[in-house]
């Protein structure tokens, strides 16, 4: 082993020992603001699945097993990535300059933009990126196990689903929408999808751990 390739093996090691703390430079401005095009990139990107799921009770019924399409779209596993990989500081930075651009009037959300958007019955999804943050920053801020990774994504996804669906609730009261339709849409917005978050938000804080080491050899 080279001396160069022991040093780099000590860095990295003190930084996995240490879980050094994301300093406030213009290297780490810089990569915030990737981190704010990242969650724009997510809103826009949807990624379709077919599986098979259980359709009926019946196990005798033609439709016991039945294929399905899903349309995903992977903002929550990109919040996730960005908490575990800057930090809850920064990362809440990230998400809040998101929020205050996409009220600001830019269409950075995905119906779009504009101070109307907080009566949005999915805007509460998006103001729980907050939380969940500081949850995932939180929880893996000592060590990147796959116990505390597991717990950061499931405790993760459920909190940004409970803020979210209570939000849609409350603009559903606001417009006395009918109790069908708040069901149909908590649904679309919480169903299976809270499956997905959860997996893919797993993958995302996992593959942060070697992005985060590089960024923090390189911003010293």
């Amino acid at each position: 082993m080279s001396a160069s390739t022991k040093r780099l093996k000590e860095q990295l090691d003190e930084f996995n020992a240490a879980n050094k703390r994301v300093k406030f430079t213009l290297g780490t401005l810089l990569v915030t603001g990737w981190c704010i095009f990242l969650i724009i990139i997510a809103t826009f990107t949807q990624l379709d699945f077919s599986h098979y799921v259980i359709g009926s009770l019946d196990p005798a019924s033609a439709d016991f097993i039945k294929l399905k399409s899903y349309s995903y779209v992977p903002q929550i596993p990109v919040i996730f990535f960005i908490a575990a990989l800057i930090g809850k500081r920064f990362g809440i930075l990230a998400v809040s300059v998101y929020i205050i651009l996409g009220l600001a009037g830019f269409p950075l959300f995905a119906l779009g933009g504009g101070i109307t958007y907080l009566f949005e019955y999915n805007f509460g999804y998006i103001l729980a990126y907050i939380p969940a943050i500081f949850i995932v920053a939180f929880l893996i801020k000592d060590k990147f196990s796959y116990g505390n990774i597991t717990k950061a994504s499931l405790l993760g996804v459920l909190t940004i689903h409970a803020i979210g669906i209570f939000y849609l609730m409350l603009m559903a009261i606001i417009h006395q929408d009918s109790f069908s339709n708040v069901t149909g849409w908590i649904t679309m917005q919480s169903g299976i999808k809270m499956v997905y978050d959860f997996i893919f938000g797993f993958l995302a804080i996992l593959i942060s751990k070697p992005i985060k080491q590089i960024l923090w050899l390189s911003m010293g």
